[in-house]
C-alpha cells in the first residue's frame, strides 16, 4: 500500500480508501476463561460423594416415611418403636453424612470461586469494531 497525502487541493474524484472504519461498533472486551478439561470435569462431578450417600439415604427414609405414615393413618398404635427408631437414624445418617460433606474440601466449589476472581479481576475495555463497509 502506497501512502499518498494531499492537501490544499480540490478533490472531484472519488478516492478509495482501503481499510477505512466505516459503521463502526462499539463492543465491551475482556480477557476470557480458559476453562481446562480438568475444570470441566470438576464442574460437573466435583461435589463430595457423602452428598450422593446422604441424597440416597433420606430419599429412602422418607419412602419408608411414606409407609409408616399409611400404616399409623387409622391406628398409630399399629406402628412399632423399631419403626421409629429406624426412621430417626435413616434422617440422622443423612443429615450426618451431609454434614461431612460440608465439611470435605469441594473441588466444584474451588474452580466457580476461580472464575469468579477472574471475572472479578479482569477489566472490561471498550473497543472499536470495524462494521459493515457502506
Amino acid at each position: 500500500m502506497t501512502d499518498k497525502i494531499v492537501r490544499d487541493r480540490e478533490l472531484s474524484d472519488t478516492q478509495l480508501v482501503p481499510d477505512l472504519l466505516t459503521g463502526t461498533d462499539i463492543g465491551t472486551w475482556q480477557a476470557e476463561y480458559l476453562l481446562r478439561e480438568v475444570e470441566f470435569e470438576r464442574l460437573m462431578h466435583g461435589k463430595p460423594v457423602t452428598y450422593n450417600w446422604a441424597n440416597s439415604i433420606a430419599l429412602a427414609t422418607f419412602g419408608f416415611c411414606l409407609n409408616i405414615g399409611a400404616k399409623g393413618y387409622s391406628d398409630i398404635s399399629r406402628v412399632s418403636s423399631g419403626e421409629w427408631v429406624a426412621l430417626a437414624a435413616g434422617f440422622g445418617i443423612a443429615a450426618i453424612l451431609y454434614l461431612i460433606g460440608l465439611a470435605l474440601p469441594d473441588r466444584r466449589k474451588e474452580v466457580i470461586k476461580n472464575i469468579r476472581d477472574h471475572f472479578e479481576q479482569a477489566p472490561t475495555k471498550r473497543q472499536v469494531f470495524k462494521g459493515e463497509s457502506e
